[in-house]
């Protein structure tokens, strides 16, 4: 090929290559905006709550607090007495003494009334912190099966937009050696090109891994084997929507000062965050519910010092004949017993007043663990609602002028080195940093939607409006 015919065919794969550049930033979240994610993640969802062990493990735990209640209500077991009284020794004979009986009968404690009360509902509390913790559970799975895919997700367009800078740098690497063959172009340029698209298999290797990696944690979220594979994971659109809008005129910024945050924010205000975390998250519900079983239990060692009533009642067959004064002797009669018993509080100090101090301790200390579960909720909502709204701003900044100025500088580098003003350098800087600005907008897409899911799982409902 002759020296005319290679530069008009470098000059054309320029235009070429800087169109394929620039189209790798045009539509940023395109891929994003596809609805039938959100009928793959609810369906992936749906099946965690269905095989997910730690979610069973949560119900049977609940199930069998339920079962207790109706135990916890119940009397004792009346018991079953049989014996012998005052049977002599030296005859052993059941009829030499008119005081021998065998004996049947049958005993019945009854509680103190109030007390099977109490610790019903002792027994009710704790299966309603039972079933608070069994929807914490399952708010978690959800969070991480979201956080799991989302990244799967992010990891995906990563990979696509590897593959795609990765053709691009290679036809640059193809018109750096038509341009060094006419003489237009140093070999320097061609290995630099090379070795930009080489190096990218590097990046290519460590997205799959991380790919692999977060394909495992889905899949053990879901109880199947680590290498059952996802197909085409993408972010709902109502969550990219939420994140940014992608239309630039958009956009607006609480500000013109240095590090305005953008307006239009999707979330309720933290103080209205905060204050729903209150009345709907299940951590929350689950101490209040132990905290209520406490004092149940506090008020049930309060009437310990009141006495169980036992009562019994015994049958005696006698054997033998009592002698008369006058006639025949006539057969024993048998003889039936009654018994009342009530316990003596000789130990009080020791068991009861001791059991009141340690119910009143574990009270006073569940009321002040539930304290700081509330206290540590809302540290965790400001730290994520703080976060939230820092990667809008980065989107925002992304959609608004951050991608467009790279597209930009890419176009002037690719029209420069087109022109015989520029060097390939220039064009490989700026698409390399173009390729860092969509990679890194996707993870800002992906960053806010884990984001959310954490926040839905603190709050115990969807926060987005």
């Amino acid at each position: 090929m002759g020296r005319v015919a290679q530069g008009v065919l470098a000059r054309r794969s320029i235009v070429v290559i800087g169109a394929a550049a620039l189209r790798l930033a045009v539509f940023p979240s395109a891929s994003f905006a596809q609805d039938p994610a959100d009928g793959q993640l609810d369906s992936l969802v749906k099946q965690a709550f269905a095989v997910n062990p730690a979610i069973r493990a949560a119900g049977e735990r609940t199930a069998a607090a339920r079962a207790r209640i109706s135990a916890a209500g119940a009397r004792p077991d009346p018991m079953l007495m049989a014996g012998v009284a005052n049977l002599p020794v030296n005859s052993l004979s059941f009829s030499a003494d008119e005081m021998t009986m065998k004996m049947v009968g049958v005993e019945q404690v009854f509680p103190y009334r109030g007390k099977l009360g109490l610790s019903e509902r002792v027994a009710r509390r704790k299966a309603d912190a039972a079933a608070a913790t069994a929807d914490s559970v399952k708010l978690a799975t959800v969070r991480e099966v979201k956080s799991a895919y989302y990244e799967l997700a992010y990891v995906d367009q990563a990979l696509a937009i590897t593959e795609r800078n990765r053709g691009v740098l290679l036809d640059i690497a193809s018109v750096a050696e038509a341009r060094y063959s006419a003489g237009r172009g140093t070999q320097q340029e061609v290995l630099r090109a090379n070795l930009e698209a080489t190096r990218l298999n590097e990046s290519a290797n460590a997205l799959r891994l991380e790919r692999v990696s977060a394909l495992a944690r889905l899949n053990s979220l879901l109880d199947r084997p680590s290498g059952t594979d996802v197909a085409a994971p993408r972010i709902p659109g109502r969550i990219a929507a939420a994140a940014v809008s992608q239309s630039a005129s958009n956009i607006r910024f609480t500000s013109q000062s240095l590090g305005a945050s953008v307006a239009d924010s999707p979330l309720p205000s933290l103080d209205e965050l905060q204050a729903a975390s209150t009345e709907t998250s299940p951590v929350l519900r689950a101490s209040d519910a132990m905290i209520a079983a406490r004092r149940a239990e506090l008020e049930l060692a309060r009437k310990d010092f009141l006495p169980d009533i036992g009562v019994s009642l015994q049958y005696g067959q006698r054997s033998g004949y009592t002698a008369a004064a006058h006639g025949a002797p006539a057969p024993r009669s048998d003889m039936v017993s009654a018994v009342g018993s009530i316990p003596i509080p000789l130990q009080k100090r020791r068991r009861q007043n001791a059991l009141v101090s340690a119910a009143g301790s574990e009270l006073a200390a569940v009321e002040s663990d539930r304290a700081a579960v509330e206290n540590s909720i809302r540290a965790q909502l400001a730290r994520l609602y703080a976060d939230v709204e820092h990667s809008r701003t980065q989107l925002a900044l992304y959609v608004k002028a951050i991608l467009p100025q790279g597209r930009a500088t890419l176009a002037s580098a690719t029209g420069n080195y087109q022109s015989g003003t520029g060097d390939l350098t220039a064009v490989l800087t700026a698409q390399g940093t173009i390729f860092d600005y969509e990679t890194g907008y996707y993870r800002g897409v992906a960053d806010f939607a884990q984001k959310i899911a954490e926040l839905d799982a603190l709050v115990g409902k969807e926060v987005l409006r």
